[in-house]
């Protein structure tokens, strides 16, 4: 799939990228817009440089790309400032508890209904890879102070948590779909579920709060700094992703509660020091990993014989399926109606969703798996381009809408 001109054409584009970072920032164009369309120029509907059979490069790629994502979001959550402001935990839960099983159930239905080669399973699996939202794709809102503060972290502990809570949810369904077309039920594979639920988060917590403690006191007794050049959060995503598939659990959610304990354990500043490698890491990682998406799953989406339905379902899951339920569980709270609209709109599709395909794709015997991703693919991306464009205009449209306070 790779090759050296390959390489270098990727790397010369995260350089102009590195270089124009701040006049990229102030256009209506995004890292994740641009990387999409440089993997299009590169695969089959460009120069037909990369093949479009995605492999086992893209899969360990995205793999390693939302487990890092994962661990730091989840560090850098503030659990114990989050708990003292009740109106953040109010909205937060809210988008959480309320919004992700309206969003699935309403994708469920949209699903059933537009595509009747797709069971009631298939529709849920479907609905579930589209419900977590990006962080990546929304920075410019996240990092705009216009917007109300309980707002904002609402908004980004939604995208940290979500992804965690979602996963569990698509194994099962997964596991369900799979055990129903082998004529199995589903009590033949408790044990299974409950290692991807149980032992997975259990492994994450050990692994991030023991690294955690162990560097407390490594940099206590001045034998570790914890600057910039640590890869201590790279490490131990990658410890707890590994040690809960070792024994039987989900890395994913072993890397997300890693990162809760490594970010209970650890002071702030530490945790904020230890981010900076991290951050690095995770953009190369999530940028490498767009271009893949440009260039591998996007051309094959392309060939489906699903468009039309598949675009229409894009468009209800970026609007209907995200802003309806958002808009109903932010009913009496201090969020005026239009922000809520806003909020509901700020729900981009990404880096998890593109996961959840390989991981739908790693299941032997999924038989729906082709149209599943086709759909998937094009709300994936039109997120990418329809949140790319607007997320800069928050900044000027919530003073508006705000009586022109930041």
């Amino acid at each position: 799939m790779f090759s050296e001109p390959i390489i270098a054409l990727t790397l010369v584009a995260l350089l102009v990228y590195a270089l124009a970072a701040d006049w990229i920032d102030r256009s209506p164009l995004s890292g994740p817009m641009i990387f999409t369309g440089f993997g299009l120029l590169i695969g089959p509907l460009g120069f037909g440089l990369v093949d479009p059979v995605a492999g086992d490069a893209v899969f360990v790629l995205a793999t390693a790309t939302l487990v890092i994502i994962l661990f730091r979001d989840a560090a850098n959550i503030r659990l114990r400032r989050k708990v003292d402001q009740r109106e953040t935990v109010n909205l937060t839960l809210r988008l959480l508890l309320a919004g992700i099983p309206l969003t699935i159930a309403l994708g469920t239905a949209f699903g059933f209904a537009l595509f009747p080669s797709l069971s009631f399973l298939d529709a849920v699996i479907l609905a579930i890879v589209l419900t977590p939202t990006d962080a990546a794709l929304a920075q410019p809102v996240f990092a705009n102070r216009t917007m109300p503060e309980p707002e904002r972290e609402a908004l980004d502990a939604e995208s940290g948590l979500n992804d965690g809570l979602c996963l569990p949810l698509l194994l099962i369904a997964l596991d369900l779909s799979t055990l129903e077309g082998a004529g199995q039920h589903w009590l033949d594979h408790v044990g299974l579920f409950a290692g991807h639920i149980i032992l997975g988060p259990l492994a994450g917590v050990v692994i991030g709060a023991g690294g955690a403690f162990m560097a407390r006191h490594a940099f206590a007794w001045k034998i570790a700094r914890p600057n910039s050049r640590t890869p201590l959060m790279v490490i131990l995503a990658g410890l707890a992703y590994v040690g809960a598939e070792l024994i039987g659990g989900n890395g994913f959610l072993a890397a997300f509660t890693a990162g809760l304990g490594f970010g209970i354990v650890l002071p702030r500043p530490m945790v904020q020091a230890a981010s900076n490698f991290a951050q690095t890491e995770g953009t190369i990682l999530t940028s490498l990993t767009f271009v893949l998406f440009g260039a591998a799953f996007l051309p094959a989406a392309a060939g489906s014989d699903l468009f039309w339905p598949a675009i229409l379902f894009a468009a209800l899951a970026l609007t209907v399926m995200r802003m309806l339920p958002v808009y109903l569980v932010l009913e009496g709270t201090p969020v005026s109606p239009v922000h809520r609209l806003v909020l509901g709109w700020f729900g981009p599709r990404g880096i998890a969703s593109i996961l959840y395909l390989l991981v739908i794709a790693d299941k032997a015997g999924y038989a729906p798996l082709e149209d599943i991703k086709a759909i998937a693919v094009w709300a994936i991306g039109l997120s990418i381009l329809l949140h790319g464009v607007t997320a800069p205009l928050i900044a000027r449209f919530y003073p508006a809408v705000n009586g022109g306070k930041p």
